[in-house]
């Protein structure tokens, strides 16, 4: 029997992914609300012992510290998107669809790209270094699960990428926008 929900029109609807993708984009985003919050916390005590005169060491941190503050209201405006399509507010649902593209093209795509990037950039110089001087087997176990993170990070990116511009599309489909209601 598949899942129902009932809708303020008496209709039923039935499984749908893409109200599971909202829940799940919802419960990431607010998770990197947290991851954010948390590390501008570490990176503010660390900015406050620190003398004036260390500005080389002032300067990046703030530097970090404004990186965390974007990401977070990035994040938290994602929660909020997703809370109102979830709600299915029709402000919600144009909002989610460029949210989702831009998520796909900078996040996946790009973010992908330069993860690549900033990769193969790191093996050639373990390569270079292992070959001056042989690894030992602590070193080269965890280059090992560095490699093994990276290329998840990697398959995590192409593999949302296609379901972030699915998202995208079938919020954009008549028989999704008509499940949506403006507001009163």
């Amino acid at each position: 029997m598949p899942l129902m929900a009932r809708v303020e029109s008496g209709r039923r609807d039935g499984f749908t992914l893409w109200r599971i993708l909202v829940w799940l984009m919802l419960l990431l985003a607010a998770y990197g609300c947290l991851q954010y919050l948390l590390h501008a916390q570490q990176v503010w005590r660390t900015l406050q012992p620190l003398p004036a005169s260390n500005t080389g060491d002032i300067l990046e941190l703030h530097k970090m510290l404004a990186w965390d503050v974007v990401y977070f209201i990035a994040s938290f405006a994602l929660v909020v998107i997703c809370a109102g399509a979830i709600l299915r507010q029709s402000w919600a649902r144009v909002s989610l669809q460029a949210a989702s593209v831009l998520l796909a093209v900078g996040w996946g795509l790009v973010g992908g790209v330069l993860l690549f990037a900033h990769w193969r950039e790191f093996s050639q110089e373990v390569a270079m270094t292992d070959a001056q001087t042989s690894l030992d087997t602590a070193s080269q176990m965890a280059l090992a699960h560095m490699h093994r993170a990276f290329l998840m990070a990697l398959a995590i990116k192409a593999a949302c990428v296609p379901v972030l511009l699915w998202l995208a599309w079938w919020l954009g489909q008549p028989q999704v926008r008509a499940q949506f209601r403006k507001l009163r």
